[in-house]
């Protein structure tokens, strides 16, 4: 049943970023997600997910998760205010509630750790993410109308708790400029290489550092992830590793800490009921989950080990760059007649 209602499932439509706007780029790194109607994902042997993964536009996406820094940013835009927190304390991150702060609302600190504000960012959940892309959409006003819509309205959100089917918006709104990818933006860009079997031959991997064979758990310069390792000398230290800290493990499209972290939010959905999440977390967890054909989902009002990895419209190019294109010919012949 799972793999017909996925195969079932929308793909991403190229209609989503038809009207969006121009994007900053804010303190991001971005990949940019190309190769246009690539092959599909066969399903890697489990058959979920088969038939996913085409994508017939370019996309941006972070090479990294949400850093703590950049939640931070956003949870005291709407924390410092009368009526008390909006969001709930990430089970995991480099901040804690300022014991000192008297008000209005909350404040949130760093802790005092090397790399705090790198620090992945665990226990988010999807209705918080999709504030969270909505506050980037509005170009990060700290007006309340900024985190209600967007790219997702949230007015929408409501869960009935007799049957658990939720009312929440599917996908986001076709102007976003910032967004929780799709199923199908999240496979292509974690497993899909270009250049898979050879210039130009694109195909899949089965795990997300480009290769068919589930990575190795342990800190950096001994494994390739934080996931399914506990570190024995620091309580919870696996939570300690900066995101980025594994830079040979990445995409084909050069992201990383898709393996450990936090496990990612998707819009994807199972039947109403639930979101799909993709790759594993920090600590004890299922590696398995780093199989592109591995699916796990959560209620959208969970946060257990989640985290986001946030989507983008590919910038168009600026004037100047345009006008160089458009010149450039006519040079050229002027060059060619010039030289006759």
């Amino acid at each position: 049943m799972l793999r017909q209602i996925l195969l079932a499932a929308t793909v991403s439509l190229p209609l989503a970023l038809a009207n969006a706007q121009p994007a900053p780029d804010y303190d991001f790194q971005w990949a940019t997600i190309g190769d246009t109607n690539n092959p599909a994902f066969d399903g890697g042997g489990y058959g979920f997910f088969a038939g996913r993964g085409v994508v017939n536009y370019e996309y941006r996406i972070s090479k990294l998760q949400i850093t703590s820094g950049q939640w931070l940013e956003f949870a005291n835009t709407f924390s410092m205010r009368e009526g008390g927190r909006l969001f709930t304390m990430p089970y995991q991150w480099g901040a804690y509630l300022d014991p000192h702060y008297n008000g209005p609302g909350e404040r949130w600190v760093p802790k005092n750790l090397p790399n705090w504000d790198m620090l992945p960012v665990a226990g988010v959940s999807w209705r918080e993410a999709a504030m969270y892309a909505n506050w980037l959409h509005n170009d990060k006003s700290s007006e309340q109308w900024a985190i209600e819509n967007g790219a997702y309205d949230t007015s929408t959100f409501s869960t009935d708790p007799n049957t658990l089917v939720f009312t929440d918006q599917l996908t986001r709104n076709p102007d976003a400029k910032f967004w929780i990818p799709s199923l199908d933006e999240w496979l292509k860009a974690a497993h899909y290489d270009p250049h898979r079997h050879g210039q130009g031959e694109g195909g899949w991997w089965l795990y997300p550092n480009s290769t068919d064979e589930p990575l190795t758990p342990g800190p950096p310069g001994i494994g390739q992830t934080t996931a399914d390792w506990i570190d024995p000398d620091i309580q919870a230290g696996e939570w300690l590793i900066p995101l980025g800290a594994y830079p040979d493990e990445a995409s084909p499209w050069g992201l990383l800490d898709i393996s450990g972290g936090a496990s990612e939010w998707s819009e994807e959905h199972l039947e109403h009921r639930s979101r799909f999440f993709n790759g594993s977390n920090a600590g004890t967890t299922s590696l398995m989950r780093d199989h592109a054909g591995y699916p796990a989902t959560s209620f959208p009002h969970t946060r257990w080990h989640h985290g986001l990895r946030i989507a983008s419209v590919v910038p168009a190019p600026s004037t100047s760059v345009l006008l160089v294109v458009a010149l450039a010919p006519v040079v050229l012949r002027r060059r060619r007649f010039h030289h006759d």
